[in-house]
């Protein structure tokens, strides 16, 4: 570690020199309270956000469209009349196909690299994942049991990579990030990025970087929530919950980083 711990603060410096860009609308992002009050609060609502982060893969956004619009497909994100009433990920298919949504991308059945089969195929693995789960007390439960250290922890999303269809390790990290626990953090393209360029971490493996960075988060004792959320912020310039896109980049925040703190490695 090299004088890391101001990196965090430094970020959220960053961001305050923008426009329209307060620390009260870093709070939104960044407060444990504003997460709680987001987090689902039924068993319907968990599958529609596991569907929400299914579809969070590079292009399928664009094919699948708003997830809400599936809802009567879907029984209202009723998981246990979706395996009720669809046997197969083709069941799902035809019934999309055949309902009133229009989704933005095309649905190419017999193609096993439409965005439109691989997401059939995850809803029906999610639904079929949750039911093992009475309501969200008992996912509750199961969840928490991951939670009492910092091994059992990683081992979460190394279940979730395997039980859901289409899921990999940072697609797992990033739903379980929003709607399980805030001690988690997304090893998504900006936080490697930067996390590699100011030495927070050597390696471009998604799992270490996630152990490494999660080890910055206690270090510094901040929420893993919080540090993921300022350094994706940095990175897109896209605070979604206040529709205000921001002209910064991470190469940017190096470079004004560079220039106030000539020690920092900005390579």
């Amino acid at each position: 570690m090299k004088n890391e711990t101001t990196y965090y603060s430094e970020a959220i410096d960053y961001l305050l020199t923008f426009d329209g860009i307060t620390k009260d609308v870093l709070d939104e992002y960044t407060n444990k309270k504003k997460w709680e009050q987001r987090r689902p609060n039924d068993m319907k609502e968990l599958f529609k956000r596991f569907l929400h982060h299914a579809k969070n893969r590079q292009g399928m956004p664009n094919s699948i469209g708003y997830v809400d619009k599936l809802s009567k497909v879907l029984f209202s994100f009723n998981h246990n009349k979706v395996i009720a009433n669809y046997k197969t990920w083709e069941d799902v298919f035809d019934a999309i196909q055949d309902s009133k949504y229009k989704p933005p991308g095309r649905m190419e059945k017999y193609n096993n690299r439409s965005h439109w089969v691989q997401y059939c195929k995850s809803i029906m693995s999610i639904a079929n994942f949750i039911s093992n789960y009475k309501n969200l007390d008992e996912w509750n439960e199961f969840v928490n049991g991951f939670l009492t250290n910092e091994q059992s922890k990683l081992a979460l999303p190394l279940l979730l990579k395997e039980e859901i269809d289409g899921f990999g390790f940072a697609l797992a990290c990033d739903f379980i990030k929003e709607s399980v626990s805030p001690q988690f953090v997304k090893p998504d393209v900006h936080i490697n990025w930067i996390a590699q360029k100011l030495g927070i971490t050597e390696s471009e493996k998604d799992y270490q970087i996630f152990k490494d960075v999660e080890k910055y988060c206690n270090e510094i004792n901040e929420l893993p929530y919080a540090v993921d959320k300022i350094l994706w912020l940095v990175g897109s310039g896209n605070f979604h919950l206040h529709d205000i896109k921001i002209n910064c980049s991470r190469e940017d925040f190096l470079i004004k980083k560079s220039e106030n703190s000539p020690k920092c490695i900005c390579g």
